[in-house]
């Protein structure tokens, strides 16, 4: 949401920014467009910015945070430029665009360790475009993921080894002839694509601080914070009030933290999202699944040589179930 003649225009999931901060809305357009699901949310630094009001769309109401018209943002150093919140792909890919652009910032996140299991795993042709411009991310993806032979298909079958039902190619000419984009889709699971960015992040001289080993006191930039979660979000005086808990010798901790920005990239449950009061929309549990990880490497050379496919959609009088091969 922006001001624009005392008017607001929703503009799907961003908060544009005044022409004041260019730098900084410029990253946050280009981490935002990412794919379905990959929106962030921000709320703006100063005090006026916290007025809610109502938009209507469409017949929609939607609640969104006006930016403030201040003609400059503090430079007191302890007031942290920006915060993210979530370290997934989306907040580590704006960590590196925004530092590039000598734009200081920190990220919370959570869970204490990243995961190593699979999660997300393909990467559509604008967020190829983004991680292309990060230092060759893009050409080391497509140099890593596996041959697009082994992923094109979604494989429907009775049982891994038994009869197919059918296959479905979903790799169109379009995706590889770069004549739309100037790179390819890709099929590279998150936490391998997280191990990339933080890679990228070390040579900025990012370091991750273990949740046991944090220190008290204000919490300085090009920094991951693991183990912190953001448990409440106020108005303050240069900027916006985070208050985020962590375990340290057993005990959970509350620090409040300052920032001029605070972007949300912590997924559908976001805590920013609903501290802003902005609902989800649609319908709600549309399934209910359970997510069972396991290796086995013969079975990965038979599915390789005898049936490759990125999916493989189960049916028989058991069950019905997916298995995604990483």
């Amino acid at each position: 949401v922006y001001r624009s003649r005392r008017k607001y225009e929703y503009v799907g999931k961003f908060f544009f920014l005044p022409p004041k901060h260019q730098k900084l809305s410029s990253v946050l357009s280009r981490v935002g467009l990412q794919g379905k699901g990959m929106g962030i949310w921000g709320i703006s630094a100063k005090r006026s910015c916290i007025g809610l009001c109502n938009i209507r769309v469409s017949g929609q109401s939607f609640r969104g945070r006006a930016f403030s018209d201040s003609k400059s943002v503090t430079s007191d150093d302890s007031v942290l430029p920006v915060l993210i919140i979530g370290a997934g792909p989306v907040g580590l890919v704006l960590s590196i665009l925004l530092t590039k652009l000598g734009v200081k910032c920190a990220i919370l996140e959570k869970n204490k360790v990243f995961s190593k299991h699979p999660q997300a795993h393909f990467i559509n042709n604008r967020s190829m475009e983004v991680f292309r411009k990060l230092d060759g991310l893009g050409d080391e993806i497509l140099r890593s993921q596996p041959p697009v032979e082994f992923w094109r298909k979604f494989i429907y079958c009775t049982s891994l080894t038994g009869p197919i039902l059918g296959a479905v190619d979903h790799i169109q000419p379009q995706d590889f002839d770069r004549i739309v984009s100037p790179i390819s889709v890709a099929h590279f699971s998150q936490y391998k694509l997280s191990r990339l960015l933080l890679k990228h992040l070390e040579k900025l001289d990012f370091c991750m601080i273990n949740y046991e080993k944090c220190e008290h006191g204000s919490i300085g930039e090009r920094k991951i914070f693991m183990g912190h979660e953001c448990i409440a979000i106020n108005d303050a005086e240069h900027g916006v009030s985070v208050t985020a808990s962590f375990l340290t010798e057993g005990k959970y901790i509350k620090r409040d933290i300052q920032c001029h920005f605070l972007v949300g990239t912590d997924g559908a449950g976001s805590t920013v999202r609903k501290s802003l009061g902005i609902n989800m929309r649609g319908e709600k549990d549309l399934q209910n699944l359970v997510s069972v990880h396991f290796q086995s490497q013969e079975l990965g050379n038979y599915l390789i040589k005898e049936r490759p496919g990125m999916l493989f959609f189960i049916f028989n009088k058991r069950c019905y179930w997916c298995s995604c091969c990483p």
